[in-house]
């Protein structure tokens, strides 16, 4: 139904331009309406709802970090992660305890980077957490992260998709993790 409407909208914006007359106009017009469904109702010229609502752009990075902190995470927490996370200094258990416990200051850049920093001032135990979750996060990002998008209910599928590499480079480097898109604007000409 939303093709057949796009399709009409088009119809009628393409026949304003050319100047068409109004006859030829009616005359397409109901020609695609009678091969489509016959029940949709024709909006007059004039209308202030001609054509199909649009949706207001957001900003491409809005919730992407969003969405991926918290699929990182979950990952972290998930049965297939266990076989990345191997390491004698701290227990798989324990790994799983500290995670829940930081999961929900992780929503966001800020959040994802102060778990994956290793700083001087962290314990051994927090060092080898770090490094656990960094591991799953690569794993994640390089093997199921596709999966993942494919089979949720982000809104921009090809936007998370072309951002998978810039957050897999930040995710091994996380002292550069301060942003995820440039603040530039470039100039159309």
């Amino acid at each position: 139904m939303r093709f057949l409407k796009n399709k009409i909208a088009r119809a009628l914006q393409l026949a304003q331009s050319h100047q068409a007359s109004e006859s030829d106009l009616k005359t397409s017009v109901t020609l695609e309406t009678q091969q489509g469904t016959p029940d949709m109702e024709i909006l007059p010229q004039d209308s202030p709802q001609q054509g199909c609502p649009r949706k207001r752009k957001t900003p491409s990075g809005n919730n992407i970090m969003k969405n991926y902190a918290r699929a990182l995470v979950n990952f972290g927490l998930s049965p297939l992660a266990r076989p990345y996370l191997i390491n004698e200094d701290l227990s798989y258990e324990k790994f799983k305890q500290t995670l829940k416990a930081k999961r929900k200051n992780v929503n966001c850049i800020k959040g994802l980077r102060g778990l994956l920093l290793q700083e001087r001032r962290d314990s051994k135990d927090m060092r080898v957490f770090k490094m656990m979750f960094q591991r799953s996060c690569e794993a994640f990002l390089k093997y199921y992260s596709v999966n993942w998008i494919f089979h949720s209910k982000v809104d921009d599928k090809l936007k998370h998709l072309s951002y998978r590499g810039k957050i897999l480079r930040r995710v091994r480097n996380p002292e550069y993790f301060t942003y995820l898109e440039d603040f530039v604007r470039r100039k159309n000409y």
